[in-house]
């Protein structure tokens, strides 16, 4: 972010930064690049690395299975109330759509009842029986990062 913050002031100038705000807009819609290269993909590393610490970390303290149940119970608390509020609307993951891989605009999530859904993780290897239990939001590059130690991998 700070670099990008340099390269709009070594552009416009301090001075007139505020006077080119047109400009900014110009530049973010057909200079896409610089936006990318200087904010999306340094900010794109660091969420990732996060990702790929924390699954590590809730894998290998097995804390993952603990806390299951418990996410569970808060997903059918919520799908409860959505029931007991007359169920109105119809139901979606709160997922925002930066999380998807699709190019969709999840639109339709404003006026549907959001469900916060924050099953990411790996419950287990049993290797003696080769079964991986996974929560429903985990994904491929963490299953993986799991199994390639074992010698395994998933067959697709």
């Amino acid at each position: 972010m700070l670099l990008f913050l340099l390269f709009l002031l070594v552009i416009f100038g301090a001075a007139g930064l505020w006077v080119h705000l047109k400009g900014l807009e110009h530049v973010l819609v057909h200079q896409r690049w610089v936006f990318v290269c200087l904010f999306l993909l340094p900010l794109s590393v660091v969420f990732d690395l996060y990702s790929y610490v924390r699954a590590w970390i809730v894998f290998q303290l097995h804390s993952a299975p603990k806390k299951h149940d418990d996410r569970v119970r808060n997903i059918q608390k919520q799908v409860r109330a959505w029931k007991e509020d007359g169920s109105r609307t119809q139901m979606c993951t709160a997922r925002p759509g930066w999380l998807t891989m699709s190019l969709r605009v999840g639109k339709y999530k404003q006026t549907m009842r959001n469900i916060s859904i924050n099953l990411i993780d790996i419950l287990d290897v049993d290797v003696k029986r080769q079964v991986v239990r996974v929560e429903p939001l985990a994904t491929m590059g963490q299953i993986t990062a799991a199994l390639v130690p074992l010698g395994w991998t998933l067959p697709v």
